[in-house]
This record gives C-alpha cells, structure tokens and sequence, in this order.
C-alpha cells in the first residue's frame, strides 16, 4: 500500500478502514499513543532513529494486515537509509600467534650434525679395515674414534648453538570453558541497535547490527542488553537460547546474571 500524501497518511487511512483507534493499535502493537499520533502526521522524530521508525511502520502495517514493504520503501526515499555499521577496530597483532615470531634455531644445525657424524662413521670403518690384526689398536681407533663424534656433536653447543629440540609428545591442555556470563546476539530480518553493559556499568558493546551479524560479550557476573527492534534480535546466554526478548519495534532491556551453578539466569525484559 503506496500513498503520495505520506507514510503517516497510508497508516492513519488503513487504520480508519479498519474502525480501529489510535488506543487499539497502541495496545496491539505496544507502541505509544502519542507516538502512532505522530507518525500518522509524518513526524518520526520521535521513534528514536531510522531502525526504530522502520521498526514500528513495519509492526503498525502488519497489524493492519497491509503490506509494509511499499510504506518502508517510502519511507527510506524520504528519510533516508539505514547508516552503515560503524566498523569496529582490528585486533592487535600478535607475531606468534601469526607465525610472525623468532624462527627456533635448534632445528637449523641439523643438517650440520648428521654429515659430521656420518664422515666420523666413515673414518671409524676405514680404521678398522686398514688398521693390522690386534685387538689393542683397533680398540684404540674406535676410542679415538667414539672421543671424536662426541666432539663433533658437542661442538655446535659449545660454539653457543641450541642443541636439536625434541619434538613434544605431551598433549596439550584443553582451555576451560570462559567463567562469567557470556552472552551471545544475533540478529536476523532487520537491523537492530543493541547497547550491553555490565554489573558496574560499564558499557561492552554499543552498535548497530544488521541482519546476519552476531556478537560475544562476557561479564564476570551479570549484564544488562538494551536492544532496540527487539523482535529481530536473538539472545543466547551459556549456551541456553532465550530467543528474540520483543515485538519487531519494540525497544527492550533483558538483564541476565550466573546463577550458583553456573547457569544463566534472566531477569525478564522491561520495554520501554
């Protein structure tokens, strides 16, 4: 449903086609009189922003059984787009992470040490084949011989090179799962504004998302998610999906904490 006097007018018309008052929408679609008032006056002003506005039109046309699509189009040619997510900074680089590290200088002299004892090898067995019958100088050769490849293995380590490393067979530990409260956000159909702070205030994530992105935020021991367009916004915590918190639109907070086994508990959502 498309109007060339204005959003507003489309709503205010379908409304009166349904018989209904501005106090019935209000009541099925929690949004405030005052504001349906406005809106139905091309003041959006007070929906809070583009994806709040966008928001309620859609929530308002649905319930009205019309379709939306045309009205936000509309609405989008007037007022403008959705802005552009803000970009969020890179993490910090990490060289060993990377592989950007100091190289291991062990593995370096490697090939170094086995030709040195692969020559000693061939002076011990030439000794032995040239040196006359007699137990008392072969075993002489081979001592010499033993006293040089242990100088030649000793060598490199004495000359300030690390000595081969050996490869580790021990496995390594498993990281424990994160302690707190971790909270995952998801949002799906619309975009959505989302401000999560934690047990002192302190604000951890304050962005607008749009469809088919998803954050991780952890607390030590509770948190507080204010979502805006609750209804496209899915809230999972510890692993336990609590599901979208609101009507499409609606502005909620949800406040979640640990419980004593280690569970998320949910405080409920309060709309605004």
């Amino acid at each position: 449903m498309r109007s060339d006097a204005g959003v507003g007018a489309a709503l205010a018309a379908a409304r009166g086609a349904r018989g209904m008052s501005v106090a019935e929408v209000s009541e099925r679609t929690r949004i405030r009189v005052t504001l349906i008032k406005q809106m139905e006056n091309e003041d959006f002003a007070g929906c809070g922003g583009v994806v709040y506005a966008r928001g309620h039109i859609r929530s308002i046309a649905r319930m009205l059984e019309i379709d939306p699509e045309p009205l936000i189009a509309d609405y989008d040619r007037v007022h403008g787009r959705v802005p552009e997510a803000p970009v969020l900074p890179p993490r910090e680089f990490d060289p060993l992470i990377a592989g950007g590290g100091p190289r291991r200088q062990g593995f370096a002299r490697m090939p170094a040490v086995a030709i040195s004892l692969a020559s000693v090898c061939v002076l011990v067995g030439l000794a032995v084949v040239l040196t006359p019958g007699g137990s008392g100088g072969t075993a002489g050769v081979a001592q010499g011989a033993t006293a040089t490849a242990t100088a030649a293995v000793v060598a490199p380590s004495l000359q300030g090179g690390a000595a081969p490393a050996q490869p580790a067979t021990t496995p390594r530990p498993t990281t424990p799962p994160p302690a707190g409260v971790n909270v995952l956000v998801a949002v799906r159909g619309d975009p959505s504004w989302l401000e999560v702070r934690d047990e002192s205030a302190r604000v951890l994530l304050q962005q607008i998302l749009q469809p088919g992105d998803s954050r991780t935020v952890t607390a030590d021991r509770s948190m507080e998610i204010k979502m805006g367009n609750a209804g496209a916004v899915d809230v999972s915590c510890n692993g336990r999906n609590l599901g979208p918190s609101g009507n499409p639109g609606q502005v909620v907070t949800v406040r979640v904490g640990l419980g004593t086994s280690g569970d998320c508990i949910v405080g409920g959502a309060v709309p605004r």
